[in-house]
């Protein structure tokens, strides 16, 4: 079979992984841009105690 062939019938089968993978790499690049900006805001600009934690991960 020729391989346009196969990707034609089973696109599906490729697509959607790829579109579940692509989609994690980005809701993990929107999530460090949170950050960055969380982290350089006024509002929430304050000493963390020793203790806590960054409330955004």
């Amino acid at each position: 079979m020729n391989v346009l062939q196969i990707v034609c019938d089973h696109w599906v089968h490729t697509l959607v992984p790829v579109g579940f993978v692509l989609g994690c790499y980005l809701d993990k690049k929107n999530d460090e841009k949170r950050t960055a900006f969380q982290n350089k805001s006024v509002l929430l600009k304050r000493e963390l105690r020793p203790s806590e934690e960054v409330t955004w991960k």
